[in-house]
Protein backbone atom coordinates (compact mmCIF):
# COMPACT_ATOMS: atom_id res chain seq x y z
CA UNK A 1 0.00 0.00 0.00
CA UNK A 2 2.83 2.37 0.86
CA UNK A 3 4.50 1.73 -2.54
CA UNK A 4 1.29 2.65 -4.35
CA UNK A 5 1.17 6.03 -2.55
CA UNK A 6 4.76 6.75 -3.56
CA UNK A 7 4.03 5.80 -7.17
CA UNK A 8 0.81 7.86 -7.17
CA UNK A 9 2.67 10.91 -5.77
CA UNK A 10 5.42 10.45 -8.35
CA UNK A 11 2.88 10.29 -11.21
CA UNK A 12 1.04 13.37 -9.90
CA UNK A 13 4.34 15.27 -9.68
CA UNK A 14 5.17 14.36 -13.29
CA UNK A 15 1.68 15.36 -14.45
CA UNK A 16 1.88 18.67 -12.55
CA UNK A 17 5.35 19.49 -13.89
CA UNK A 18 4.50 18.72 -17.52
CA UNK A 19 1.43 20.96 -17.45
CA UNK A 20 3.55 23.88 -16.21
CA UNK A 21 6.39 23.30 -18.66
CA UNK A 22 4.79 24.74 -21.78
CA UNK A 23 6.79 27.38 -23.57
CA UNK A 24 5.65 30.93 -22.92
CA UNK A 25 6.72 32.07 -26.37
CA UNK A 26 7.43 30.65 -29.79
CA UNK A 27 9.89 31.67 -32.50
CA UNK A 28 9.47 31.44 -36.28
CA UNK A 29 11.15 30.62 -38.58
CA UNK A 30 13.45 27.99 -37.11
CA UNK A 31 16.06 28.47 -39.88
CA UNK A 32 17.07 31.56 -41.86
CA UNK A 33 19.42 31.70 -44.86
CA UNK A 34 21.15 34.89 -45.94
CA UNK A 35 22.74 34.42 -49.36
CA UNK A 36 24.96 37.17 -50.78
CA UNK A 37 25.12 36.84 -54.55
CA UNK A 38 27.10 39.82 -55.88
CA UNK A 39 28.20 41.86 -52.88
CA UNK A 40 28.21 41.88 -49.10
CA UNK A 41 24.99 42.88 -47.34
CA UNK A 42 25.67 45.68 -44.90
CA UNK A 43 22.99 46.70 -42.40
CA UNK A 44 19.43 45.39 -42.44
CA UNK A 45 19.12 42.09 -44.30
CA UNK A 46 15.28 42.33 -44.35
CA UNK A 47 15.20 38.88 -42.74
CA UNK A 48 12.74 38.85 -39.87
CA UNK A 49 12.12 36.69 -36.84
CA UNK A 50 8.64 36.61 -35.31
CA UNK A 51 8.27 36.05 -31.57
CA UNK A 52 4.76 35.15 -30.36
CA UNK A 53 3.65 35.44 -26.72
CA UNK A 54 1.60 32.34 -25.83
CA UNK A 55 0.46 33.36 -22.34
CA UNK A 56 -1.94 35.84 -20.76
CA UNK A 57 0.68 38.26 -19.43
CA UNK A 58 3.45 40.50 -20.79
CA UNK A 59 6.80 38.87 -21.42
CA UNK A 60 10.18 40.53 -21.88
CA UNK A 61 12.20 38.91 -24.69
CA UNK A 62 15.89 39.54 -25.38
CA UNK A 63 18.49 37.72 -27.48
CA UNK A 64 22.15 36.83 -27.78
CA UNK A 65 24.22 35.30 -30.61
CA UNK A 66 25.88 31.96 -29.99
CA UNK A 67 28.32 29.80 -31.91
CA UNK A 68 27.26 26.19 -31.36
CA UNK A 69 29.76 23.39 -31.02
CA UNK A 70 31.13 22.04 -34.28
CA UNK A 71 29.21 18.76 -33.94
CA UNK A 72 25.84 20.59 -33.83
CA UNK A 73 26.15 22.69 -37.00
CA UNK A 74 25.00 21.56 -40.43
CA UNK A 75 27.27 19.75 -42.83
CA UNK A 76 29.44 22.02 -45.03
CA UNK A 77 29.05 24.93 -42.58
CA UNK A 78 31.62 26.59 -40.36
CA UNK A 79 31.34 28.93 -37.39
CA UNK A 80 31.16 32.70 -37.80
CA UNK A 81 34.63 34.04 -36.91
CA UNK A 82 33.30 37.11 -35.10
CA UNK A 83 29.84 37.14 -33.50
CA UNK A 84 29.83 40.96 -33.34
CA UNK A 85 29.20 40.96 -37.12
CA UNK A 86 25.60 39.87 -36.42
CA UNK A 87 23.08 42.05 -34.61
CA UNK A 88 19.34 41.79 -34.11
CA UNK A 89 17.07 44.78 -33.61
CA UNK A 90 15.47 45.58 -31.26
CA UNK A 91 17.77 44.43 -28.46
CA UNK A 92 14.77 43.49 -26.30
CA UNK A 93 11.01 43.80 -26.52
CA UNK A 94 8.05 43.54 -24.16
CA UNK A 95 5.37 41.51 -25.94
CA UNK A 96 1.74 41.86 -24.79
CA UNK A 97 -0.46 38.85 -23.95
CA UNK A 98 -1.13 36.67 -27.00
CA UNK A 99 0.70 39.24 -29.13
CA UNK A 100 3.78 39.04 -31.34
CA UNK A 101 6.79 41.12 -32.29
CA UNK A 102 9.27 41.21 -35.17
CA UNK A 103 13.05 41.25 -34.81
CA UNK A 104 15.32 42.05 -37.81
CA UNK A 105 18.81 40.71 -38.57
CA UNK A 106 21.60 43.19 -39.32
CA UNK A 107 25.06 42.28 -40.65
CA UNK A 108 28.38 44.12 -40.55
CA UNK A 109 30.85 41.68 -42.13
CA UNK A 110 34.15 43.29 -43.20
CA UNK A 111 34.71 43.28 -46.95
CA UNK A 112 37.98 41.34 -46.78
CA UNK A 113 39.29 38.62 -49.09
CA UNK A 114 39.24 35.97 -46.33
CA UNK A 115 35.47 36.51 -45.81
CA UNK A 116 34.52 35.58 -49.39
CA UNK A 117 33.06 32.21 -50.40
CA UNK A 118 32.20 31.29 -46.80
CA UNK A 119 29.30 29.21 -45.52
CA UNK A 120 28.74 30.09 -41.88
CA UNK A 121 26.23 29.02 -39.26
CA UNK A 122 25.38 30.83 -36.06
CA UNK A 123 22.51 30.63 -33.58
CA UNK A 124 20.53 33.68 -32.48
CA UNK A 125 19.03 32.64 -29.14
CA UNK A 126 15.87 34.28 -27.77
CA UNK A 127 15.16 34.15 -24.06
CA UNK A 128 12.53 35.37 -21.66
CA UNK A 129 13.37 37.52 -18.67
CA UNK A 130 14.09 35.04 -15.90
CA UNK A 131 11.00 34.87 -13.74
CA UNK A 132 10.10 31.20 -13.35
CA UNK A 133 11.61 27.88 -12.41
CA UNK A 134 11.75 26.90 -16.08
CA UNK A 135 13.06 29.58 -18.44
CA UNK A 136 12.96 28.55 -22.05
CA UNK A 137 15.41 29.67 -24.71
CA UNK A 138 14.71 29.27 -28.41
CA UNK A 139 17.62 29.09 -30.84
CA UNK A 140 17.25 29.46 -34.58
CA UNK A 141 19.77 28.40 -37.17
CA UNK A 142 21.19 31.35 -39.11
CA UNK A 143 23.08 30.46 -42.30
CA UNK A 144 25.23 33.11 -43.99
CA UNK A 145 26.68 32.41 -47.44
CA UNK A 146 29.02 35.14 -48.66
CA UNK A 147 29.60 36.01 -52.29
CA UNK A 148 32.06 33.76 -54.09
CA UNK A 149 34.26 36.21 -55.99
CA UNK A 150 36.48 38.76 -54.31
CA UNK A 151 35.93 42.25 -55.66
CA UNK A 152 38.71 44.60 -54.79
CA UNK A 153 37.53 48.22 -54.71
CA UNK A 154 40.98 49.42 -55.82
CA UNK A 155 40.68 47.33 -58.98
CA UNK A 156 37.26 48.81 -59.64
CA UNK A 157 38.72 52.32 -59.30
CA UNK A 158 41.61 51.45 -61.60
CA UNK A 159 39.24 49.95 -64.13
CA UNK A 160 37.06 53.04 -64.00
CA UNK A 161 40.16 55.24 -64.44
CA UNK A 162 41.44 53.13 -67.32
CA UNK A 163 38.03 53.30 -68.99
CA UNK A 164 38.06 57.09 -68.71
CA UNK A 165 41.61 57.25 -70.09
CA UNK A 166 40.71 54.89 -72.92
CA UNK A 167 37.63 56.96 -73.73
CA UNK A 168 39.70 60.16 -73.69
CA UNK A 169 42.22 58.58 -76.03
CA UNK A 170 39.43 57.53 -78.38
CA UNK A 171 37.96 61.03 -78.30
CA UNK A 172 41.42 62.50 -78.95
CA UNK A 173 41.97 60.13 -81.92
CA UNK A 174 38.55 60.99 -83.40
CA UNK A 175 39.30 64.72 -83.07
CA UNK A 176 42.75 64.28 -84.69
CA UNK A 177 41.15 62.26 -87.50
CA UNK A 178 38.55 64.97 -88.21
CA UNK A 179 41.13 67.74 -88.04
CA UNK A 180 43.34 65.78 -90.44
CA UNK A 181 40.46 65.36 -92.90
CA UNK A 182 39.55 69.06 -92.66
CA UNK A 183 43.18 70.08 -93.20
CA UNK A 184 43.52 67.64 -96.07
CA UNK A 185 40.35 69.00 -97.73
CA UNK A 186 41.51 72.54 -97.11
CA UNK A 187 44.94 71.77 -98.58
CA UNK A 188 43.44 70.03 -101.64
CA UNK A 189 41.07 72.96 -102.22
CA UNK A 190 43.90 75.53 -102.09
CA UNK A 191 46.12 73.42 -104.30
CA UNK A 192 43.44 73.41 -107.04
CA UNK A 193 43.40 77.19 -107.13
Amino acid sequence: MRKSYVILLFLLAILFCTSNCKANFSVTPREISIIMKDEFIQGNTSKKIIIANNIEENINISWYIDNPTQDLIRENKTLVPNLSWIKIEPKWKIIPPNGSSIFYIFLDIPNLKENYNKHWESWPVFKQEESQFFNWEHAIRLYIDTTETYQNNEKKDKNLFSIIVENNIMIFLVIVFFISIVLLLFFVKFKKK
